[in-house]
């Protein structure tokens, strides 16, 4: 029902405790019923039908999301590697790793801010394959620093 049905519909009922309707009391006469509302309506939808066009609804609508955080997860990548500063890291060269745990305040403020050397395997362009432990392990070039 729309809000105007809504709102005609409680003005025109008679109230429990008055016996009037809204309506009566403001203006001094009944209501007439309009004359869409005179008649039965005829059922033009149903609950299956509702339920299709909602799911088709929210799967165009969380496909469209899906694609805009994908294109805006690539622009904010394109803006960290535009910053992003390449040392010369070259494959065979040992590198540090900067530890993450510092920074979340797991570790004690003069505990060492690099773990490693890690032996380097491959470098992509801001993506560096190192050696850790049995595993490998790619990581972006910020977190990385040379070894002397």
């Amino acid at each position: 029902m729309s809000g105007s049905r809504t709102q005609y519909v409680y003005n025109s009922t008679v109230h429990s405790t008055t016996k009037f309707t809204p309506f009566e009391l403001i203006y001094g006469f009944k209501s007439e019923v309009p004359s869409a509302l005179r008649e039965t309506p005829t059922v033009q939808y149903n609950y299956d039908d509702y339920v299709m066009e909602l799911k088709g609804r929210l799967q165009s609508s969380h496909e469209i999301a899906r694609q805009r955080l994908l294109c805006g997860k690539e622009r904010s990548k394109e803006y960290y590697d535009k910053g992003s500063e390449f040392p010369t890291i070259q494959v065979g060269q040992k590198v540090l790793i900067f530890d993450e745990t510092v920074r979340r305040g797991r570790s004690k403020k003069l505990s060492p801010q690099f773990i490693g050397p890690h032996d380097v395997l491959a470098v992509e362009r801001v993506k560096v394959v190192i050696k850790r432990g049995r595993n490998t392990q790619k990581i972006h070039v910020n977190r990385v620093k040379p070894y002397y």
